[in-house]
């Protein structure tokens, strides 16, 4: 998404029409991938916590874990939802004052580029990077 913004920024720049409606293409289906890949992980996750250190051969505790990590995702995925449903307001708030302060989207893309950066460190840091042995049961240990 991150390249994807700074080629339709270049192509903002640089008044090259093709360049900016393919980029801006290429940011809306990351953003979709991006928001699918969300859902997707979400009940894994919770999933894989719930059960974590139940014997396989323990299936009523099983099914427990199973049901409190279906609750446990579905809250998660309506606040997070919520959440997201800001988006499409922040985004226009982002241009229109991006607008209004420099006369141009510059300082709103900037912003945008930023926030897809600590998105990415937060990804890496919960998620992809090696957990330490205190930290087997986390989000890291769910392999999704």
């Amino acid at each position: 998404m991150a390249l994807a913004l700074l080629l339709v920024w270049r192509g903002l720049a640089g008044h090259d029409v093709v360049l900016f409606f393919c980029a801006y293409l290429l940011l809306i289906t990351a953003t979709g991938v991006g928001n699918g890949s969300t859902y997707r992980m979400i009940p894994a996750i919770f999933h894989t916590r719930a059960a974590a250190g139940i014997p396989p051969s323990d299936t009523r505790a099983l099914a427990l874990a199973a049901a409190a990590g279906r609750r446990d995702a579905s809250a998660a995925v309506g606040v997070i939802s919520a959440v997201g449903a800001f988006g499409g307001f922040f985004i226009n708030r982002g241009f229109g004052a991006s607008v209004g302060a420099t006369g141009n989207v510059s300082a709103a893309l900037a912003a945008f580029a930023a926030f897809y950066a600590v998105c990415l460190a937060l990804t890496w840091f919960g998620y992809l990077r090696r957990p330490g042995p205190a930290a087997a049961t986390g989000p890291a240990a769910a392999r999704v």
